[in-house]
């Protein structure tokens, strides 16, 4: 025989007293998970993209500046590519130790062992309810390369007046640098 089941069987209210329970648990363990302050994945990959690409657009425009105010070079645009994103060094308290031992062997012989170990851990600060490690030092992404497209390009002189003009505001060799004439430039 095949047990079956009936309407009758399911609206008994023991039955319907667990299918609400299980209802609404499911219903609190969703609402659970649209509730928690989770952050979105990528917030803080947007946030740095963000920083390089205002970081980019500061040297930009300084360039844009200093190069557009050579003589004979005449609108500027620049667009540079940086090399990596901002590099951040912790502090560390560094115990360093170092033990020698000298061991006299058959026949006169004298062996010396010496042992040396380091250990860092990071530097943690309180900084209200939170602890977080000690930022010693931020380098900021260096440049990779620069393209320069001014007016004034077209002439050799200006043109390497612009080159070394970059190259001193960059710190970069003339091969990572392209200066190329703006169309419609003299």
């Amino acid at each position: 025989m095949k047990p079956t089941m009936d309407a009758k069987a399911l609206l008994k209210p023991q039955n319907l007293r667990l299918v609400l329970l299980g209802l609404v648990g499911v219903a609190l363990i969703l609402a659970g998970t649209f509730l928690t302050g989770r952050p979105k994945k990528g917030t803080s990959e947007d946030a740095t993209v963000a920083e390089l690409l205002e970081h980019a657009r500061t040297i930009e425009a300084a360039l844009e500046e200093a190069i557009g105010s050579i003589r004979g070079v005449g609108k500027v645009r620049v667009k540079v590519t940086l090399a990596s994103g901002p590099e951040t060094i912790y502090a560390e308290n560094v115990s360093r130790s170092m033990s020698s031992q000298t061991e006299t062997l058959e026949g006169g012989q004298t062996r010396q062992n010496i042992s040396e170990n380091e250990v860092a851990q990071p530097v943690s600060g309180r900084f209200g309810s939170s602890e977080t490690p000690l930022i010693e030092k931020t380098i900021l992404p260096q440049v990779a390369g620069c393209l320069i497209v001014a007016e004034g390009a077209s002439s050799s002189g200006i043109k390497e007046d612009i080159y070394r003009a970059a190259q001193a505001l960059l710190g970069i060799p003339l091969y990572r640098i392209q200066v190329a004439p703006m169309k419609g430039g003299s």
